[in-house]
Order: structure tokens, then C-alpha cells, then sequence
């Protein structure tokens, strides 16, 4: 599982660099809806121990980010 995890990870990322570095509007479309595809997709074969971590570090970001508006 983490094979294709990872798999679906490096596509997400490719199509996130095609995205932002074409100037067509239906390929920019294309790319940005595979690169969200992916990295559902890639989320969703996670282990368990790396979507722990995912949540751990978006907590600790979101802590971070609401201290620093006050």
C-alpha cells in the first residue's frame, strides 16, 4: 500500500509543477483535478501511522498559525 501511496503521490506532484507552469486554461483544469485526485487517493492508502502524523502536524501548524495572530 505505501507503494502506491507513493505512486499517486509522485503523479499528484508532477501535475501540480504542469499546473502552475502552463499558461492553457483546460490543461491548467486537468492537471489541478488530478493533482486533488492523487492526493485523496494517495491519503487514502496511507498507513495509519503516517495519517497520524499528517493530523499531528497540521494541529501543531494550526496552534502555530493561531498564536501568531493575536
Amino acid at each position: 500500500m505505501l507503494s502506491l501511496s507513493l505512486i499517486t503521490f509522485i503523479i499528484a506532484s508532477v501535475a501540480v509543477v504542469i499546473s502552475v507552469n502552463v499558461t492553457e486554461e483546460l490543461v491548467h483544469l486537468v492537471a489541478v483535478i488530478t493533482a486533488v485526485w492523487c492526493l485523496l487517493l494517495s491519503l487514502i492508502l496511507a498507513p495509519v501511522l503516517v495519517k497520524v502524523l499528517i493530523v499531528i502536524a497540521l494541529l501543531g501548524l494550526s496552534k502555530n498559525l493561531s498564536s501568531t495572530g493575536n
